[in-house]
């Protein structure tokens, strides 16, 4: 029988940290908002509840446990086995959900599947099956992957067809980290930087260029976060608000639970811009000590993938914590105007069932590859012990 080994404490114990500081967060951003328009069945007329945001986070919360316990104990073999599957089922949610009366319109995007108060984005899901279906594409093609015609050529065709879909949806920011994701792992998986260039770089152009011109808000997100302040009561008013709350948190915060920002002068406090609301209440010394957690988080991922055998394994690991690494980084340089806006979650952080539940499915799988690697050195130690006995 083969020896299953154990996850990885280190991560498993930054997870917690993380998902642990996150829902309280939560209750602290939302509390104010949720107190002024939503009562205990989410009507949006008299207000009354403030944790009405935190209970809803908590159920996500606990089904991401869920699936991170199933997923950490599934072998990834399993993943790599029913890759199409999965990568088919992610394909034709992204179909799904553009079409009128399937999908349901949230703030003039179609990308959300409404079950009753329950919105699902196909988004989450497509990132994550993304990835599977790379990883197993380049572990089969082994050397014949850097061949450009047979090689990069189809996973390049794929990925061109996921963010494709997205940005129709249209969500710019899930396209951005999902095409993101794909290159990390296609580099790490051997292809041709040169090639991803070539032919990349002039599609994606084309695209995010069509899209700007096409949306009036997001060319009026590009131009704000040039300069806010040439329209502070209006498309700059979010990224003005945003630096406001991390200015007035200074170097030791305002306390937690006492932003000012949050009583309603920063809008989506909770969800796209909570980074800056723990700015304002951790101030600089609190909020280096969360991203030095959320390093330790990507680097420790890291080291899983670099010490696992299977090729497999460690490109979904890599494309797990890349996922991770880069919508983190895509919300805080939106939020700190480093880079332009583009509505996407804090992982493990921000208020959003969609986006918790795949963190943690995917922190799951990437226990699971941990599993791998305290197998191989249950192993390698087995069998120095057998040589040492003869």
């Amino acid at each position: 029988m083969k020896t299953r080994g154990v996850p990885d404490f280190l991560l498993l114990l930054l997870t917690a940290l993380l998902v642990g500081f996150g829902i309280t967060m939560v209750l602290s951003s939302s509390s104010i908002y949720a107190l002024t328009s939503f009562t205990s069945n989410g009507c949006k007329i008299c207000g009354g509840d403030e944790l009405y945001f935190v209970k809803r986070q908590a159920m996500w919360l606990l089904l991401g446990i869920f699936g991170m316990l199933i997923t950490m104990n599934i072998p990834f073999s399993f993943y790599k086995r029913n890759f199409l599957l999965i990568v088919f089922v992610s394909f034709l949610s992204l179909l799904l959900v553009i079409i009128p009366g399937i999908g349901n319109d949230v703030k003039g995007a179609r990308s959300w599947f409404s079950f009753g108060s329950v919105n699902l984005q196909p988004a989450e899901f497509a990132k994550l099956g993304l990835i599977l279906y790379l990883a197993a594409i380049i572990s089969k093609k082994g050397d014949g992957f850097r061949d450009l015609k047979k090689g990069l050529m189809p996973p390049l065709v794929v990925t061109g067809a996921f963010f494709i879909l997205i940005m129709v949806q249209p969500d710019m920011g899930s396209a951005a980290i999902l095409l993101g994701t794909a290159i990390v792992v296609m580099i790490c998986g051997g292809a041709r930087i040169g090639h991803l260039f070539m032919i990349g770089f002039p599609v994606t152009s084309l695209a995010v260029f069509a899209y700007v011109m096409k949306k009036d808000h997001a060319w009026n997100r590009l131009t704000s976060f040039l300069d806010p302040w040439s329209d502070p009561l209006g498309t700059g008013y979010h990224i003005k608000q945003s630096l406001i709350a991390i200015a007035h948190g200074g170097l030791t915060g305002t306390g937690f639970g006492k932003s000012i920002q949050k009583y309603l002068y920063l809008p989506e406090a909770h969800t796209d811009f909570i980074f800056a609301i723990i700015s304002e209440e951790l101030g600089f010394f609190g909020t280096s000590l969360f991203l030095l957690v959320y390093l330790l988080f990507i680097l420790r991922g890291i080291h899983i993938c670099l010490k696992v055998h299977d090729t497999f394994a460690s490109l979904v690991g890599i494309g797990i914590v890349s996922m991770i690494g880069i919508q983190a980084f895509v919300n805080i340089g939106g939020v700190t105007s480093f880079i332009p806006l583009t509505g996407v979650t804090l992982p493990f952080i921000s208020y959003g069932g969609s986006s918790l539940l795949m963190t943690l499915v995917s922190t799951g799988i990437l226990l699971s590859v941990s599993r791998e690697v305290s197998r191989q050195k249950l192993t390698e130690q087995g069998q120095k012990q057998l040589h040492a006995n003869r």
